[in-house]
């Protein structure tokens, strides 16, 4: 399977979903993350989901992570540089949506690529060993290959692995875990 066919494949998956079925995969995939141990972690990364989209929601787990204690950061999407600026969140940040429908913090502090534990990574499909698809613009693999080489990769998905994605290039960054609906996947 190409990046281009896993990544119209997922699209199609979700598009499929009813709001019930949604709801299930939701309590599925929460349910895994609590199993997931996080205590040797920090400074937690995470996505804000894009609801048009029918990605898995991350509200319930910025929840969890600030009853955690954890440092909680998200990013802004620069589209003219294509980079990504990191701002640790507090529970009373506010957030706007950009042009985009992404989510964003209206304020924070600025965190450095090196200080985060841990990145719970967005996707729309991903393969046995770990390889993942987005949606094609690299702001993903060039954010995780700036991070220290300690950094855990884990990808959140509604849907367990794909078969092999045959495209990959060097620069398309591997996850180490991924936590979807069903169960935990390590690679």
């Amino acid at each position: 399977m190409t990046k281009a066919e896993a990544r119209r494949y997922h699209l199609d998956l979700r598009k499929q979903l009813t709001p019930s079925q949604m709801q299930k995969k939701q309590e599925g995939l929460m349910r895994h993350i609590r199993l997931f141990d996080l205590s040797q972690v920090g400074v937690v990364h995470l996505f804000l989901s894009i609801q048009k989209q029918k990605e898995p929601n991350t509200k319930a787990l910025v929840d969890l992570l600030f009853g955690m204690g954890k440092k909680v950061v998200v990013s802004q999407t620069d589209f003219a540089t294509k980079q990504m600026i990191h701002w640790e969140i507090f529970p009373e940040t506010a957030l706007h949506t950009n042009n985009y429908d992404i989510p964003e913090p209206m304020g924070g502090l600025p965190i450095q690529h090196s200080s985060i534990d841990l990145v719970f990574v967005p996707l729309l499909g991903y393969d046995g060993k770990g390889q993942r698809v987005g949606y094609g613009r690299g702001f993903y693999d060039r954010f995780l290959s700036s991070c220290s080489p300690q950094t855990v990769f884990v990808g959140l998905s509604y849907f367990p692995p794909c078969p092999e994605i045959t495209d990959c290039v060097s620069t398309d960054i591997r996850l180490h875990i991924c936590i979807h609906s069903g169960g935990i996947v390590e690679f």
